[in-house]
């Protein structure tokens, strides 16, 4: 009978242990503000931002080698003399969606669909976007494509963007928009 108790507390305790390393944790920059919170199935850490981001994470599932997410943000001082309704109003703007689908058209990207992005009291645009036919780029770009969120608030621009096999990006489209929610913009 002890045998069997000892059993059944062991493996209570490796589930419960293997449960908790699922879930994934959210994690937050202090100086920044920026914090994500993954989506089930995804594991946050943080990277080393690069300029003239000041904070950075990486969300992955645990099978994605060169595929995942990253959740960025960059200060953008003009931002803070306008409330967050004139940013969102800008961003929903025509005008405003037409200059980020050329900004990023005008790189090594062609932009296959794009639309507004609602997060709660913030107005963001979303757009998918696969590599162009480029001999710079690695045959592997062929395969994949992206997911770009932008989200701006008086501090700054929050970026998502989250890469996906071709074949497979319609069944994660959904997490990627997951993990951009999950994503709390700096205040």
């Amino acid at each position: 009978m002890l045998q069997t108790a000892h059993r059944l507390a062991a493996g209570l305790l490796a589930a419960t242990l293997l449960s908790a390393a699922a879930m994934a944790a959210p994690l937050s920059d202090m100086a920044s503000g920026l914090s994500v919170n993954p989506p089930a199935g995804y594991i946050a850490s943080v990277l080393p931002p690069t300029a003239p981001q000041t904070a950075r994470f990486q969300l992955k599932r645990a099978e994605d080698r060169d595929t995942g997410c990253q959740v960025a943000f960059t200060p953008a001082p003009q931002n803070a003399q306008l409330s967050q309704p004139q940013i969102n109003q800008m961003l929903a703007t025509p005008a405003w969606q037409e200059i980020a689908r050329k900004t990023l058209s005008s790189t090594i990207y062609e932009v296959i669909s794009s639309e507004r992005f609602d997060q709660g009291d913030l107005t963001g645009f979303v757009m998918v976007a696969d590599f162009k036919v480029d001999p710079r780029l690695p045959p592997r770009s062929r395969d994949i494509r992206s997911f770009f969120v932008i989200i701006e608030t008086p501090k700054g621009r929050t970026s998502t963007v989250c890469v996906g096999e071709k074949a497979s990006f319609g069944a994660r489209q959904a997490e990627f928009a997951a993990v951009a929610r999950g994503a709390t913009p700096p205040r």
